[in-house]
């Protein structure tokens, strides 16, 4: 956990968390606003933000260690262990494409989902069968996805 703080030509404060903005104080004018009530640390899944149009979001973080994934059934109990609507959800490719993309049962909502031992899963899926996993999270407008960077192509 990482806190910095910085004052600005413009006497202002920013104050960092892990590398990202949570709070800003115009000293001068005695203005505040709060960019993250809880940035993610290691015992923190939850952020909750100000989006773009004033909109207050909750944003869960979803995280997956494929290291410790064997077979795709074990993926998809990693999955289903961080969304509400588990008991429901199919835990295979069909049930996981109308979760994202008709927000079926196990849609994970407003949400960071972070996979790492990506090469593992690519192995437990197939190269075919994770990229579609990993294109229906990127195209989806809820999710900002993390992936390990050396199996970004």
């Amino acid at each position: 956990m990482i806190i910095r703080k910085e004052i600005k030509d413009d006497n202002e404060l920013y104050l960092y968390f892990n590398d990202r903005l949570i709070y800003k104080r115009w000293l001068n004018d005695g203005y505040s606003k709060v960019f993250d009530k809880m940035a993610y640390g290691k015992d923190t899944f939850v952020s909750i933000i100000e989006d773009e149009n004033g909109k207050i979001r909750h944003r869960r973080k979803i995280f997956i260690n494929g290291e410790f994934c064997e077979t795709k059934e074990d993926f998809w109990n990693r999955y289903v262990a961080e969304i509400e609507s588990e008991k429901l959800f199919g835990k295979n490719l069909d049930a996981f494409n109308d979760a994202i993309i008709a927000e079926g049962p196990g849609f994970p909502g407003d949400c960071i989902i972070e996979i790492i031992g990506t090469k593992k899963l690519e192995k437990v899926f197939g190269k075919k069968n994770f990229d579609f996993i990993i294109g229906l999270l990127r195209d989806a407008e809820f999710v900002d996805l993390i992936i390990e960077k050396e199996n970004i192509e």
